[in-house]
């Protein structure tokens, strides 16, 4: 695998469990996309990048979890 595509799933991955910390922690409605940013530890416009809104972050985040049930 290349380095950038390693980067990209490292990135996505840190973005989603940033989130869902996030999500876990304030709720949908009291999150803002800054707060999962900042808990990344990256820029908004990388989350930008990544998942366009909160409300896609949130689906994906929602998805993977109803499959792990």
């Amino acid at each position: 695998m290349g380095k950038k595509k390693e980067l990209d799933i490292n990135t996505e991955a840190k973005i989603k469990n940033a989130a869902r910390m996030v999500f876990h922690k304030k709720g949908f409605a009291a999150t803002r996309t800054r707060d999962i940013a900042e808990a990344a530890d990256i820029n908004l416009a990388l989350l930008n990048h990544y998942f366009r809104s909160k409300e896609k972050l949130f689906n994906i985040i929602m998805l993977e979890t109803m499959q792990e049930f």
